[in-house]
């Protein structure tokens, strides 16, 4: 093209066209502007398209995270509903005169005395998302319906846990350690002869850790809730995305 062009352009000069020769030569310079612009604009088009592609990738990393942090809640509301039912077990089972059954004193005790309990309020996934520019793109109300998920709901269950920690290594310290609930060469049997020696003491305890755990269930049901409002919020805006790249 480029001896085409030269080609033209001695023809002109030669023949003294010097009008044809000048509006040739704008000619071909509007031509070649006309080609850096379309250049320019098949260039932003493709980053503009990787950008929207990294914003998508960014929110369905989002909700994958939010899922398995709902998971966790709905596990966690599920198992402290049922140490609730055995506990409420107990506590009438005593009311009527009773000893603990058996079959679960040890279960029991466990609850009483388990002080390992941990939650993660932010994640990897979390924090890199929140500290890249991406994060800044997103719809106010969906951010920060996000964001509350993390700093409030996940904050409640972690400081109900540690509670509930708090709780469990007063109660090993001074109840079950010194009545030698934890020795584990007693049966449940002579587990529950020995609590029904001081049932006002463990009824103390089985009430602390009910409330504890009815705090806990309120919190995990809470997290599970927002998150499974925000959920469809980020779905409707990553879809809004992916549909302007078609």
């Amino acid at each position: 093209m480029p001896r085409i062009f030269n080609s033209i352009r001695q023809r002109l000069l030669k023949e003294n066209r010097f009008t044809r020769y000048l509006v040739y030569a704008i000619g071909e310079i509007l031509l070649v502007v006309v080609g850096i612009l379309i250049a320019l604009q098949i260039n932003n088009w493709n980053e503009h398209r990787k950008h929207v592609l990294r914003q998508v990738d960014m929110i369905d990393a989002m909700i994958l995270d939010l899922n398995e942090k709902m998971e966790e809640n709905i596990l966690d509301l599920a198992g402290a509903e049922r140490m609730l039912v055995r506990c409420e077990k107990a506590m009438n089972d005593m009311a009527s005169g009773g000893h603990v059954d058996t079959a679960d004193v040890k279960q029991l005790i466990g609850y009483l005395g388990t002080d390992t309990y941990f939650y993660v309020t932010t994640t990897p996934t979390f924090n890199s998302i929140v500290n890249s520019d991406l994060w800044q793109q997103l719809p106010d109300t969906v951010a920060q319906a996000v964001q509350f998920i993390y700093d409030h709901k996940s904050t409640r269950v972690k400081l109900g846990f540690e509670k509930v920690i708090e709780y469990a290594t007063d109660c090993r310290l001074n109840y079950l350690a010194p009545n030698l609930l934890m020795d584990p060469e007693l049966d449940p049997m002579a587990l529950s002869a020995k609590i029904a020696e001081d049932p006002q003491a463990f009824r103390a305890r089985m009430i602390l850790f009910m409330n504890a755990a009815n705090r806990q269930i309120k919190a995990f049901a809470g997290s599970r809730d927002a998150i499974a409002e925000v959920i469809p919020m980020l779905i409707s805006y990553r879809d809004d995305l992916a549909d302007g790249l078609e």
